[in-house]
């Protein structure tokens, strides 16, 4: 069994996660990679589901992060790429907790890419996550936060759940016909093309 947790990016409601019997989605709200990497068990503690012997786990965050949070920290001295660095550095430390926690003999641990940004789409004045950056700004944010989970997942012996390069359109965005005409990946092949060499 496969188990998701993260904001909207692990859940089959929203994004492209097969409905099938060997996955089980756990969509923990919009929650931020930057608050599950400070806040730890508090936000996110896998041995409160049911997970198995044998099950592995997916973690998915980061997408609201680069999209809405990170390019209003950039200052002169502290550039995206330190304030990313940060982040996945507090994510994995979240994630080695939770695996030691939970007491079950995993299969596979996985994390999830940060999936490629959409351009720009105009919201409503007062929508609670505006766009911050510019397109191209914000598909940097993406490729240096899955560059820092690569070098994580290399270093802790994860595995890098990345499918970027198979739903990027040409200039590097998520291709819109894979979308839901937002931010999230509707078309679940490349997800289940992924996970067959693991079941």
């Amino acid at each position: 069994m496969f188990h998701t947790f993260g904001d909207s990016h692990a859940c089959s409601y929203h994004s492209a996660w097969p409905k099938t019997n060997n996955i089980i989605t756990h969509h923990l709200g919009p929650i931020l990679c930057y608050s599950f990497g400070i806040e730890k068990l508090n936000r996110c503690n896998i041995s409160n589901f049911n997970i198995m012997d044998g099950d592995s786990v997916i973690f998915c965050f980061g997408e609201i992060d680069c999209r809405n949070h990170i390019n209003k920290y950039i200052s002169d001295d502290n550039d995206y790429n330190k304030i990313i660095s940060n982040i996945v550095n507090n994510y994995f430390d979240a994630i080695d907790i939770n695996i030691s926690t939970c007491k079950k003999n995993l299969k596979y641990i996985f994390v999830y890419n940060v999936i490629p940004p959409i351009r720009y789409r105009k919201e409503a004045p007062d929508h609670p996550f505006p766009y911050l950056g510019t397109d191209d700004e914000r598909k940097n944010y993406v490729l240096c936060f899955n560059k820092h989970i690569e070098r994580k997942c290399l270093e802790k012996k994860y595995i890098f759940f990345n499918i970027y390069d198979d739903i990027k359109d040409k200039e590097g965005f998520l291709k819109k016909e894979l979308s839901d005409n937002n931010c999230h990946l509707k078309n679940d092949e490349a997800i289940k093309n992924f996970l067959n060499n693991y079941i």
